[in-house]
């Protein structure tokens, strides 16, 4: 459905007349599908302000443009997501993964994801020879944000996938005026998920894979969530295939194993999976990025692929317990999420009181570009705009990793700002459970960020190790 929500719609509708829709494509090769909407023109009856408010609000939640392109089959299909025809494959086993949707753009100004996209949109033939199991889609997450290199226009769509904003917040705040990622939150959901299923009810999509770029030098980073099996092994396998740590590829997990409180637009299908490639600046594409991305990428095809076929299987199994023999798998876990809304922990910065996008502090040049680095108590963290260094309190542990460091993305206020931590761990791949910690360990994790933030407020007003004529 593509629909062209101009000033000249927007009247129309307000007084009950029939919009304007107009063809646009937003992703390359895809099917332009139109729709006319059957509303009668103005009469007196149907001026009614509620009425017609409703209606724009039902015209905008459609007119979010919903760019898939299926890839799996070239054959015209009664979905115009997903082929009708049977994929390619003589197993006929209940517990394979057949449906993945590959989503770009989640955040507009992440141009390596989008280009991915319309790559595997150009390689339609190849993907149905070498995964014949697979039925490959795509999606544009959000056009508007894209269109503009933003970001995202009103908040991170990222983090709008909770059961809180999908279900709640619409059941309780219906009459709140929504924002573009809200409602394309729940256009997604309900095209992808829908991620909160009725009992007896089933995912419209067995995988999403969401690429994503990082202003901070992450390297290839595979984020899954705890406590999923599949994807667990699938990022064990795409860690080793494309190098492990030598090569400056790592596995983070997020420590959210309930479904319900993943606020990442992945959590909408059955599984998720998220391959994040980094330095890059927002709105600019890098050759390497691509390349690396889609090096794991393709890795997940070929591991779904083989997890799909019964003769494969065994193989698979014998790859992962020779580069796994204790069935454990290194990684990072990153710090639990203490602020509404947030992935994970961050080490959060006091910001601007008139504009909470800007930080009162800078992070320390001795942390610049060391994602993954180990940090102790004590060492410099910020400095403020006097000079003075602010050093880190230990509020996460003794010793912490930093991750996602002076990533561009967690400037805004709508995605958490600060520091991501994480500490170093390993995960079983038969469980995709974590490493358990111990009572000291998870009570280092229960510092309240607004302390941490008057820690740094204090340490900064009272003179902290350093000046400015220290340094």
């Amino acid at each position: 459905l593509f629909f062209s929500f101009t000033s000249t719609n927007k009247r129309r509708l307000l007084l009950g007349q029939q919009p304007s829709l107009q063809r646009r494509n937003y992703t390359t090769g895809s099917a332009i599908f139109t729709r006319t909407f059957p509303w009668k023109e103005a009469s007196p009856s149907n001026h009614n302000n509620h009425n017609n408010m409703q209606k724009l609000r039902l015209i905008r939640w459609m007119a979010v443009v919903l760019p898939v392109t299926s890839l799996a089959s070239s054959s015209s299909a009664t979905s115009p997501y997903y082929p009708t025809s049977s994929p390619n494959n003589n197993d006929n086993d209940d517990d394979a993964l057949r449906k993945i949707v590959v989503v770009g753009g989640t955040h507009g100004n992440e141009y390596t994801g989008v280009w991915c996209i319309h790559a595997l949109e150009r390689a339609q033939s190849k993907l149905r020879q070498k995964y014949p199991s697979l039925q490959i889609s795509t999606l544009l997450a959000n056009p508007q944000a894209h269109l503009q290199n933003k970001r995202f226009i009103d908040v991170d769509l990222n983090r709008e996938f909770s059961h809180d904003k999908l279900v709640v917040m619409e059941e309780e705040h219906g009459c709140v005026p929504p924002t573009v990622e809200s409602l394309r939150a729940k256009e997604i959901d309900a095209l992808l998920g829908p991620k909160f299923i009725e009992e007896g009810g089933t995912h419209t999509t067995d995988l999403i894979i969401d690429l994503h770029s990082t202003t901070s030098n992450m390297g290839l980073s595979i984020i899954i969530p705890e406590g999923d099996p599949v994807m667990a092994q699938a990022a064990a396998y795409v860690v080793d295939k494309c190098g492990g740590e030598e090569a400056n590829v790592r596995c983070l997990m997020h420590s959210l194993p309930n479904r319900d409180v993943r606020p990442n637009l992945s959590s909408a299908a059955k599984h998720g999976f998220t391959i994040e490639v980094g330095p890059v600046p927002q709105g600019v594409l890098r050759h390497d990025a691509v390349e690396l991305t889609e090096k794991a990428t393709y890795a997940l095809f070929e591991f779904m692929e083989q997890r799909n076929s019964n003769q494969k299987k065994a193989d698979l199994q014998a790859q992962l317990e020779k580069a796994f023999p204790l069935g454990q798998v290194p990684c990072f876990r990153s710090a639990p999420a203490k602020r509404p809304g947030e992935m994970s922990g961050k080490i959060p910065w006091p910001s601007h009181p008139e504009n909470p996008n800007f930080p009162f502090v800078m992070i320390h040049k001795s942390l610049q570009d060391r994602d993954f680095h180990l940090i102790r108590k004590g060492d410099p963290l910020f400095v403020d705009l006097d000079g003075n260094i602010v050093e880190y309190t230990g509020s996460h542990g003794q010793e912490v990793y930093l991750i996602f460091v002076n990533e561009g993305g967690y400037y805004y206020a709508s995605s958490g700002t600060g520091i991501g931590v994480a500490v170093k761990t390993y995960y079983d791949y038969h469980t995709g459970r974590l490493e358990v910690l111990t009572p000291e360990q998870e009570k280092e994790d229960e510092t309240p960020p607004e302390e941490e933030e008057h820690a740094y407020s204090s340490s900064s007003s009272a003179g902290s190790s350093s000046s400015k004529e220290d340094l």
